[in-house]
């Protein structure tokens, strides 16, 4: 069986949840019979060669074939509409397709390759599975979360409302040439694609009907996994049929933790070490978790902040440069291999998210290797982590909560850390599902094209 998986960045360059998630099920299915490759949009391509529009490169990661593509801003003037439509990357997917021949191809990302790319392979006679990470299919910025740092429930005022929480200059011509009378007309109808004209209104529009084009693609794959039952929730809610809907929890690769060491003891210690991993990004909540630190008058607590300051530069400069807390060490971003022995230096995790958090590969870790964990009550947190079996919730955004939690910890570390949390599924679990789904989606695409 050869399968092709599909996402928008890849490591090494790009090491977040879901660019490890796909390294990590590459390495397990190559490793059980499946012939996985990878093909990856790379935005940082195009740097390495200026004179280069477009770009197409095999290299291996660990034995796992990659295809990395990349496509130059100028072949897709329209940015708004780029992040979901980009004819000549979704046709970079096909020629890949053609090149080696794929029975099945499975899809995690699509940002910057184009929904076409799936019609490009259901024009190949072949199976399509789409992994859903986070809320791209629905919303401009991935998070429903406004500007404002508010939830949001998806597209407001049928589409209108992303305008100003995307690009509150675009909403300002919008509003001053009165065009929004003319866009909403247009919201069913899709922005062309590839067209050297990039005027403020085709941008505007390319947001206005972003969810109704990606929505419809979505519909048409033929299973659709979701890795909680909020996530796929949220996705009926907008229009995904259950039917093509399946829960598949997130898998942990044990390879992941190659350097473990022995779990620091919590009887004996002198200190009560909790831990952040993750982007230094404004909706993972770091500020409330540095806030919340405040309500701690403990001396005994420690912080330990682990993370880029990519992401988001100007926040997490503000943040971590903001930092006059002695209890507190930004240790930044690490390599993956000393996961293990930085999760075994810990007490517990905090995950302070303020958006709808999808399963974050960091709790599941933390509870992999037997960490309690507190956590902000939002999105597929409150389905891992319960109160009182090896975690902790608290109101999201609340650090006061949050504070009292950590000092009640702080106070009696031996009874609050205790309880060990549920253990994740693995990785291979993992693999044994997904062979299962691939099997059946390959065999019935056999029996209706014969």
């Amino acid at each position: 069986m050869k399968v092709l998986l599909v996402v928008h960045e890849f490591l090494p360059l790009h090491h977040t949840g879901t660019e490890q998630y796909v390294r990590s099920l590459a390495l397990a299915m190559r490793s059980s019979g499946i012939d996985a490759h990878v093909l990856a949009f790379e935005p940082l391509l195009d740097l390495a060669s200026p004179g280069s529009q477009v770009l197409e490169r095999d290299d291996e990661l660990e034995g796992i074939p990659v295809r990395r593509i990349s496509v130059h801003d100028s072949q897709s003037l329209n940015h708004r509409l780029r992040d979901y439509q980009n004819p000549l990357a979704s046709r970079m997917v096909a020629r890949y397709i053609d090149e080696v021949g794929f029975d099945l191809v499975h899809v995690f990302h699509l940002r910057n390759i184009g929904a076409g790319a799936i019609k490009e392979v259901q024009l190949r006679g072949l199976p399509v599975v789409v992994h859903l990470m986070d809320f791209w299919w629905i919303c401009p910025n991935y998070l429903l979360l406004q500007r404002d740092d508010s939830l949001c429930d998806g597209p407001p005022d049928g589409g209108m409302g992303c305008i100003p929480c995307i690009d509150p200059s675009l909403q300002q011509i919008v509003t001053d040439s009165s065009a929004a009378s003319l866009l909403r007309p247009l919201a069913h109808r899709p922005t062309p694609a590839g067209s050297p004209i990039s005027s403020p209104l085709r941008q505007a529009h390319a947001l206005l009907s972003r969810k109704d084009q990606l929505m419809t693609v979505l519909g048409t794959a033929d299973c659709v996994i979701a890795p909680s039952l909020f996530l796929g929730r949220i996705y009926r809610q907008h229009g995904l049929p259950a039917r093509k809907l399946l829960q598949l929890p997130y898998g942990i690769d044990p390879g992941r933790f190659i350097e473990s060491v022995p779990r620091k003891p919590i009887l004996g210690s002198p200190h009560v070490d909790i831990g952040y991993i993750g982007s230094i990004s404004r909706h993972k909540g770091v500020h409330v978790l540095l806030e919340a630190l405040r309500h701690v008058p403990a001396t005994n607590l420690r912080v330990h902040i682990y993370g880029s300051r990519t992401s988001q530069p100007g926040y997490s400069e503000q943040l971590i440069d903001g930092i006059q807390d002695s209890r507190v060490t930004f240790h930044g971003p690490f390599n993956p291999t000393s996961l293990g022995s930085i999760l075994a230096g810990l007490d517990a995790l905090v995950v302070p998210s303020i958006w709808y958090e999808n399963t974050p590969f960091s709790a599941l870790e933390a509870q992999y290797a037997g960490l309690p964990i507190l956590a902000s009550d939002l999105g597929s947190l409150p389905e891992i982590v319960r109160n009182g079996a090896g975690g902790f919730l608290f109101p999201a955004g609340n650090a006061r909560r949050l504070g009292l939690l950590m000092m009640r910890i702080a106070a009696d570390p031996a009874t609050e850390l205790a309880q060990a949390p549920p253990a994740p599924q693995s990785i291979n679990e993992n693999i044994v599902a997904l062979r299962a789904i691939y099997q059946d989606l390959i065999a019935n695409q056999q029996r209706t094209s014969t």
